[in-house]
Parts: C-alpha cells; structure tokens; sequence
C-alpha cells in the first residue's frame, strides 16, 4: 500500500509543479496557475508519467485490497 501511496503522490507533485507556481503574497505562500505554459514534448511526457504513476498507485492500492 505504501508503494501505490508514493506513486500517487509523485503523480500529483509532477502535475502540480508543471502547472502551478508557488508565489507569496502578504506572508502567504499561494499557488498560482501558470500563465504561459509551454505545450512542448517535455510538458506531454511528464504528464504522460503523471497519469501512468497515477493508474499504477491505484492498481497497487487496489490489489493490495483484494488480496
């Protein structure tokens, strides 16, 4: 289980990073959309591995259940 919770968690950091920027304003760290993202084969492929690590963590969770 601890496998299939580490894979959902790069899944989610991959895709947070790509999309998202960490700005503080008035002492409060927020995330921001980006405004310019640029849609290259780099950006398709690391969302490509956030989806794959995504399905992996939830399959791992699902057969960690059944058996």
């Amino acid at each position: 289980m601890l496998i299939g919770l580490c894979f959902i968690f790069i899944s989610i950091f991959i895709y947070v990073f790509e999309n998202y920027d960490l700005i503080i304003e008035d002492g409060l760290k927020v995330l921001s959309k980006k405004e310019n993202i640029e849609k290259d084969r780099v950006y398709r492929y690391k969302i490509l591995i956030s989806i794959l690590s995504l399905v992996l963590g939830i399959f791992r969770i699902l057969s960690w259940i059944i058996y």
